[in-house]
């Protein structure tokens, strides 16, 4: 097999049996589409990915390190290559026989974790306010931002929630994550007052499917409408910097750490697979907690600074 039918068949297997999410399967094929550009651009004598050697791996690692206007990536970019290259030989050395993964030798850089921007209840409040003109698109907004800041559901789990996925009896919703994994999250009194009101005018949209959240057309709205939306809100708000759904999941998961929340239970809320990916929330918690100790301990006040 050649590399793009190597390529092919990896993607296909990450999609169809792995359950891959199409956002992460499409930045897979950006990864290796770069990939056999390069091996293409540097006439390797190697016609698949089962053929190279180490020393062309280095060369394709060296020309991944530039995006096309020549500038160096940062080590987030360049480990997300190194990680897709290397679960692509995985997968080689489990379904294809290939007895050698190149990239065992090549050491990637480790990616620096940035600590995520959250918004303060304040601003969330605001962002709520500002879909009070009481037309149907800002009761659905309403709806969109309360249901994101009480479950802390990934924008994408949002727009693929169905009418019957609210249950207001049991005060939870039912979704579909990662992986096509079910789970369900505990929702807040704010939020199932929102949707209620939201589900009275739903009609209005004139439905086209069960899809819980419609656009202008009665269909299933999309993450795009619901990120450009939200930008809008909090341009009206006068906020600074980016405004995302994400950091509505952000907000809830530090509010639940700050509030005591038990961190495998909120693990479980934001379908982490892994803990490692919750406990950046911590550290957030943990930036808050030295800024108002910097600010109150009598051993931390610089001098002068008594009243």
């Amino acid at each position: 097999m050649d590399f793009k039918e190597q390529a092919d068949s990896f993607l296909s297997y990450i999609e169809n049996e792995k359950r891959y999410s199409s956002h992460t399967v499409a930045s897979y094929a950006r990864v290796l589409g770069k990939v056999i550009k390069i091996a293409s651009d540097n006439s390797f004598e190697a016609q698949g990915f089962d053929a190279l050697s180490e020393s062309e791996m280095r060369i394709i690692l060296k020309e991944l390190n530039f995006d096309e206007r020549a500038e160096r990536l940062n080590n987030n970019t360049i480990a997300h290559d190194v990680y897709v290259l290397s679960s692509l030989f995985k997968y080689l050395i489990r379904h294809q026989g290939l007895e050698h993964n190149p990239i065992d030798a090549i050491k990637a850089p480790k990616s620096k974790r940035s600590l995520p921007r959250v918004l303060s209840t304040t601003e969330i409040e605001a962002l709520i306010n500002a879909c009070n003109s009481g037309t149907i698109q800002d009761i659905r907004d309403k709806a969109v931002i309360e249901l994101l800041f009480s479950s802390g559901l990934r924008v994408s789990e949002a727009v693929g929630l169905d009418i019957n996925s609210i249950d207001t009896v049991r005060e939870e919703v039912k979704v579909r994550g990662k992986g096509n994994k079910e789970r369900i999250v505990p929702l807040g009194s704010f939020a199932l007052k929102a949707i209620d009101e939201y589900m009275s005018i739903r009609y209005l949209f004139e439905p086209k499917d069960n899809a819980l959240f419609l656009n202008k057309f009665g269909s299933r709205i999309s993450t795009r409408a619901i990120e450009q939306s939200l930008a809008k809100k909090a341009a009206l708000c006068g906020m600074s910097g980016k405004v995302s759904p994400h950091k509505l999941r952000h907000s809830f998961a530090t509010e639940l750490l700050g509030h005591g929340a038990d961190l495998r239970a909120v693990q479980e809320m934001l379908g982490h697979a892994s803990l490692a990916a919750t406990q950046i929330y911590t550290h957030v918690n943990f930036a808050k907690l030295k800024e108002v100790y910097s600010k109150a301990h009598p051993r931390s006040l610089k001098d002068g600074d008594e009243t």
